[in-house]
């Protein structure tokens, strides 16, 4: 059960990191997130605001390696987990009434390059599962 439900959240949040980068691509070009484009980029967020934590409860285990991980997916675990919370903090830092408009554009700033780092490390993250089944399916099926 543990298993199905870490990989129906990885693939959830993988679907959402892909639409919250397609989102924002307007922002790479100096444009504004407005319209259906912001509306559907915060309904990605919120998948992955509610997933991230959820995963990484799921994911501890390996990614500290207790069951045997491999290299690629304990840095993919850490760099989603410190890009993820670092780019929901910074737009939750946007929220607070004492932010002046300065730190709010700081922070936005802050929250496009952490944004835009979670797309490797997801893809990271994403490599290092598929990796470390491969590895445990042959260890399950090899005799002795």
């Amino acid at each position: 059960m543990i298993k199905l439900a870490t990989q129906i959240c990885l693939f959830i949040i993988v679907v959402c990191t892909i639409v919250l980068a397609a989102t924002a691509l307007p922002a790479l070009l100096g444009d504004h997130l407005e319209g259906k484009t912001l509306i559907l980029h915060m309904m990605a967020s919120g998948g992955v605001v509610t997933l991230l934590p959820i995963l990484a409860i799921l994911l501890l285990g390996q990614a500290i390696g207790v069951q045997g991980s491999n290299a690629l997916l304990q840095v993919g675990f850490w760099t989603t987990i410190v890009t993820g919370l670092l780019s929901i903090a910074s737009i939750f830092g946007c929220m607070m009434p004492i932010t002046s408009t300065a730190t709010i554009h700081t922070l936005v700033l802050i929250h496009g390059y952490t944004g835009f780092a979670m797309v490797p490390a997801v893809t990271l993250l994403l490599f290092g599962m598929i990796r470390w089944r491969r590895i445990h399916s042959i260890r399950s099926t090899t005799p002795g």
